[in-house]
């Protein structure tokens, strides 16, 4: 269990005596702390840490992210105290039991994160500012290859990361930038009914190509269709097909597979 005594003084008179859980699905190297009304994220101090509290505090009155009520930094970590979102994951039983509704909502959640004016907006994650980052990662060894998709690698893919890079580094695409999530994924999305509740974990949130969050999206939402056991390859195009008619976006595998391995060096 974690423990508390470690938290910053400012952060402990919040939550003390307060009663937790840890958050056990995301996959981010953070540590989640979940109170009745407030989470806690703790990490490393990072690019994405500073990046999401800039972002959050930029966002204020603009999505329904959540409000940092605390931040401090303490021994090299980020504590990041925030309002908890309603509603549920958008990949909660319920919500996978409900896909058509799901995908549409997921829809509307893009579009909604898209009309964001970027004119000044603090952050910027488009294709070149990605690679720098990715090529610092590769050189301090900070890719980690186990959480590759299985086909990133073999017979049929990339022999090395550095190759990986290279690919990604001569076919770069052309950028229809929007304000991004950076990783909208399934459970950064709560939602209630058909309303988007709440949008978290903004750590590569930003100035981007829309199809940033489009081949996050498909790939989250694949992950979850086949890994929940209610549906299989051909299910999935059905609701792949939706997310794109709902978006009014014609598909584009190849910037699908770009957004796809980019996000393996992160």
């Amino acid at each position: 269990m974690f423990d508390q005594n470690r938290l910053p003084k400012k952060i402990s008179e919040r939550v003390n005596g307060l009663e937790w859980e840890y958050d056990k699905v995301g996959m981010s190297d953070a540590t989640i702390l979940l109170y009745d009304a407030t989470v806690l994220k703790i990490e490393k101090v990072s690019r994405s840490s500073t990046n999401e509290k800039i972002l959050l505090e930029w966002l204020d009155g603009k999505l329904p992210a959540p409000e940092i009520i605390e931040h401090e930094i303490h021994d090299g970590y980020s504590f990041l105290l925030m309002s908890k979102m309603s509603g549920e994951m958008a990949c909660s039983d319920e919500n996978m039991h409900s896909l058509d509704k799901t995908v549409r909502t997921l829809a509307n959640g893009l579009r909604l994160i898209w009309q964001i004016d970027i004119s000044n907006c603090p952050c910027s994650n488009v294709v070149s500012e990605k690679l720098k980052q990715a090529q610092d990662a590769i050189k301090n060894n900070l890719v980690n290859v186990d959480d590759f998709e299985p086909e990133t690698f073999g017979p049929d893919g990339f022999e090395s990361v550095a190759h990986l890079y290279g690919y990604l580094d001569q076919n770069r695409p052309q950028e229809d930038l929007v304000f991004s999530h950076g990783d909208f994924c399934l459970p950064n999305v709560f939602v209630s009914g058909c309303e988007i509740t709440g949008l978290i974990d903004w750590g590569n949130g930003g100035i981007a190509d829309r199809w940033q969050d489009i081949a996050l999206c498909a790939r989250s939402l694949k992950h979850n269709c086949m890994e929940y056991g209610l549906y299989g390859e051909a299910e999935y195009q059905v609701y792949e097909r939706l997310l794109f008619s709902e978006l009014g976006i014609e598909p584009c595998e190849e910037k699908l597979r770009y957004y796809i391995l980019l996000d393996e060096l992160f």
